[in-house]
């Protein structure tokens, strides 16, 4: 608390900048004083505004990182009192005092345990405190004390903030309007202003600061001055930590860049003492680091760092076990100079059992061959473990005697880190502390889920520079336990309490690398309004693109397992196993169009893909080839999706498809024209699937076109005329609704319902006007029997029962729904699928109306719910935004 009201306190400070605007209006003459000049050497953080009115514009937009922190309730003072000073700045008289002369910020560590403020910045030099006190007096400050510190006089305003009393203090100095709340570094602001020294004599200060842009806003760090802030930040019992950070290296500094997408900090840092931590990265080789790539997405942490030499320390090793040891000398051979540290998402487990050690390798080979020697050496009973997703993958996990090894190759890089498991994959080594950790990574690079295929990853690391020494990377949201282990708790809660808020920095990272005999730093924090949600997939997997069509499930003929076929946008199709591993790609050079089907082409219990697409009927075998003949040309471009009947169930299959030429085609298995079909030739286009309906032992083939409907027999001869015209809306499904009076049912352009009975006649009703947009489907949504009638219309979803009464309505707040979508888990548990193709989510909607727990769920295209195997229960399948296929396990009981 002491630190926010420390802060907010500027406010007050920078408020006296607008006493000077009645000298500007004057045009009397500035002095061209530094305000550095009133700057000690120890402060800790340094602020320097080339524009103070931009920069506080800049905070106050409402909008991006700092537009949310103005929503945080623990800096809700903070930032109206940001607000009202931006607001008082941007008026005629406070815009004169903005003269092109910069200010400066700086913060120190008082004897009191604060952090304080103090503003330097050049004025007239004809300001004098009567005036000051004038001014101030006029704008309604009441209570205005003076009083003497080092012989100069000192204006005091006392204020209470957050129910707490406190004081400004204010004067002008050697040309510079000095302000404070601390009587102490008042007090040292004076007196600085007549030493000849002052934070620029600070160790590489001078340098940094020449290095950094001219027309910019920047800030420095001086890392000596940091402990005080540190040991208020850190937990107790790491006191110790903060005296290692203020030796990371002299100073640093960056310009700042703000934008509604976050904030970028780039700079210099120097170090000129071999003694701190980042001396010796000034004279490092910076490198392409790779080990991102396969960091799974799920990881909300990680390190890398570039080493130029891997060689273990005598002192490291005596303090690690004689296995342990022997392995680092003998495998540092052969590993490469980027090392990471990683931290993954493992949900329902603590974070002190999710992390990875990862070391790149020159060669895996050599260096595998160094374990399994040193590994066979040790006692090995029941410690080798296999990652095994499906009956293809088998990579073993080793549990080991090597604890320690991270400790001798990189002493102080993860201290006390457990990495007793190991695993080679790809030309990686990667050590942990538990099976799951290292399976999961395993799993993830299976899938291609990966932090280089994220999108947010991708779009955040655009921000940084490519080659660098070190590289870390953070999701604030996610780290939270993470950071229990080293901030203290009132900090903690804060985070917790504010996650919705953290949910939207998508990510933070900081990179440097030598430059000029200097480090060059990058700090980025990327924002986003949208909050960062966390999957709930079981699993996700990389496509070229996104899904183009909806997923299919097939069933593999040799072990009885579903497998998904899915096609994406640049028209590659996929077979992925249960485990989501995939199988094969295969390009074709054509968009499947519509249903896909399963059928046993050979008769001999063996399936294979069949599909069409608007040039072409296509047939794929399990291994992805195509099947002797295919694909097999249309007669005439396909303008509707081909569908695929087994009349009598004996697997004599009959294809039909209508052509452009306004043509009705049946075709058999082969993709042959089939004998005695005599083409139907329609008065339009026919752009829905052909239906087939067997009533009183009937066959009943329904085409339907702009105009008409048109029911024919297996010879494509005309079977019914209808007493009534009859028109199909595009969006209507044709279902045939049973009963001693069977009909087939669908909506006119209008939204009337249609029942067509097989003598002919036609019934008509309307339950309420319907745009031509409209769906509409029939299904039995409470299982009692009868169907009910379905229709989606400008985003909302209508449900009727056969009696013809309203069940409900249900909005969903977007202009284009797709489906209804019917699925049945069980006798009584029945649900409609929504998909909000604008916001790219997915619904299940029960007989109430109701969304089902767990819903909406993320999804970019059309879904299918099925089941992966018999004990697995219910997954829904859908393609996403960012090129990968999601499969969420449902619950479907409430």
């Amino acid at each position: 608390m002491g630190k926010r009201i420390a802060i907010i306190s500027v406010i007050l400070l920078i408020s006296g900048l607008a006493i000077l605007g009645y000298f500007l209006q004057q045009g009397r003459k500035t002095l061209f004083t530094d305000p550095y000049k009133a700057i000690s050497p120890d402060a800790s953080i340094i602020i320097e505004t080339i524009d103070l009115q931009s920069f506080f514009n800049s905070l106050t937009t409402g909008k991006g990182l700092f537009g949310e922190v103005s929503k945080v309730k623990e800096f809700e003072v903070f930032s109206s009192k940001i607000k009202y000073l931006a607001d008082q700045l941007n008026k005629a008289a406070f815009k004169k005092i903005m003269n092109g002369s910069s200010s400066v910020i700086s913060f120190h560590f008082s004897q009191t345990g604060k952090l304080q403020p103090l503003l330097a910045t050049a004025v007239s030099s004809e300001i004098r405190l009567r005036q000051l006190k004038e001014i101030l007096g006029i704008s309604g400050i009441k209570g205005i004390y003076e009083k003497s510190i080092l012989e100069n006089r000192i204006l005091e305003l006392p204020f209470i903030l957050n129910n707490q009393k406190d004081t400004t203090f204010i004067s002008v100095v050697s040309g510079l309007l000095i302000c404070s709340t601390s009587g102490e570094i008042m007090k040292k602001a004076i007196m600085q202003t007549n030493l000849e020294n002052d934070v620029r004599d600070l160790p590489g200060f001078s340098r940094i600061l020449l290095a950094s842009g001219k027309n910019e806003d920047k800030i420095f760090v001086v890392f000596p001055n940091l402990t005080g802030i540190l040991k208020t930040v850190l937990r107790k019992d790491l006191s110790g930590m903060a005296e290692k950070i203020s030796r990371l290296a002299g100073s640093a500094g960056g310009d700042i860049y703000l934008s509604d997408e976050g904030l970028i900090l780039s700079g210099y840092t120097e170090s000129l003492d071999s003694s701190e931590f980042l001396y010796k990265y000034k004279f490092s080789t910076p490198g392409l680091l790779q080990t991102y790539k396969v960091l799974p997405s799920s990881t909300v942490i990680f390190e890398s760092i570039v080493v130029q030499s891997v060689k273990p320390e005598k002192t490291a090793l005596r303090n690690i076990s004689p296995e342990a040891a022997a392995l680092a000398l003998k495998i540092c051979e052969y590993t490469g100079e980027e090392i990471t540290k990683a931290f993954i998402d493992l949900k329902g487990r603590p974070v002190a059992e999710n992390g990875l050690i990862i070391y790149e390798l020159k060669n895996r080979v050599f260096a595998e061959n160094v374990f399994l020697d040193e590994f066979s050496k040790a006692d090995k009973t029941v410690n080798i473990f296999f990652f095994q997703p499906d009956d293809q993958i088998k990579i073993p996990i080793y549990l080991t005697p090597f604890k320690g090894l991270i400790s001798a190759i990189l002493p102080g890089f993860a201290p006390d880190f457990d990495d007793s498991y190991f695993a080679f994959y790809d030309n990686f080594l990667i050590t942990g502390n538990s099976y799951s950790t290292i399976s999961k990574f395993l799993y993830d690079n299976l899938l291609n889920k990966t932090l280089a295929n994220d999108l947010a990853f991708r779009d955040f690391e655009s921000t940084l520079p490519s080659i660098s020494s070190y590289f870390f990377y953070c999701v604030p949201s996610r780290i939270t336990e993470y950071l229990a282990g080293y901030l203290n708790e009132n900090i903690i809660k804060s985070l917790r309490l504010n996650k919705n808020s953290l949910n939207k920095i998508q990510a933070v990272g900081y990179q440097f690398t030598a430059s000029n005999r200097m480090i060059y730093n990058s700090l980025s924090i990327r924002f986003k309004e949208e909050i960062r949600e966390e999957s709930t997939t079981e699993w996700e997997t990389l496509l070229d693109t996104t899904a183009a069509i909806k997923p299919f499930f097939f069933t593999n003929h040799i072990t009885g397992a579903k497998e998904i076929f899915i096609q994406d946008m640049r028209n590659n199709v996929y077979l992925i196993n249960a485990a989501g591993r995939v199988l094969w790609k295969v390009p074709l050079k054509e968009r499947i169009n519509g249903t896909i089907y399963m059928i046993d082409y050979f008769r001999n219990g063996k399936y294979q893909l069949l599909f069409s697409g608007i040039n072409s009927i296509h047939m794929l075998d399990r291994n992805g080839n195509y099947v002797e003949r295919y694909p097999v040309k249309l007669r005439s471009p396909a303008t509707n999706s081909m569908v695929l009947f087994d009349y009598d169930n004996n697997r004599i299959y009959r294809l039909l498809i209508a052509g452009e030429d306004k043509l009705i085609y049946s075709y058999d298995k082969s993709g042959n024209t089939v004998k005695g079909w005599k083409p139907f030739r329609t008065a339009g286009t026919v752009r829905a699937e052909i239906c087939w309906f067997r009533v009183s032992g009937k066959d009943y083939l329904v085409a339907s076109d702009e105009t008409s409907v048109y029911f024919i027999d297996r010879t494509g001869n005309k079977r019914i005329d209808l007493k009534d015209p009859v028109t199909k809306a595009c969006g209507s499904a044709m279902r045939l609704n049973p009963g001693s009076e069977p009909s087939v049912v669908c909506t006119s352009p209008d939204g009337t319902i249609q029942h067509i009975y097989f003598d002919g006649s036609v019934k008509k009703f309307s339950l309420r006007k319907f745009s031509t947009d409209h769906s509409f489907d029939i299904f039995d949504v409470n299982g009692d029997g009868f169907s009910e009638y379905i229709f989606i219309d400008k985003g909302i979803l209508y449900l009727y029962d056969h009696n013809r009464s309203e069940l409900f309505t249900r909005e969903f707040d977007s202009g284009k729904l797709g489906g209804p979508i019917s699925f049945v888990f069980s006798a009584s548990d029945r649900k409609i699928g929504v998909f909000d193709i604008n916001k790219k989510l997915i619904y299940l909607i029960d007989k109430y109306g109701s969304t089902m727990n767990g819903f909406p769920l993320k999804g970019a295209s059309m879904f299918s719910i099925g089941k992966l195997s018999e004990k697995s229960g219910w997954h829904l399948i859908v393609g996403g935004t960012d090129n990968f296929m999601y499969n969420y396990k449902l619950n479907t009981e409430y």
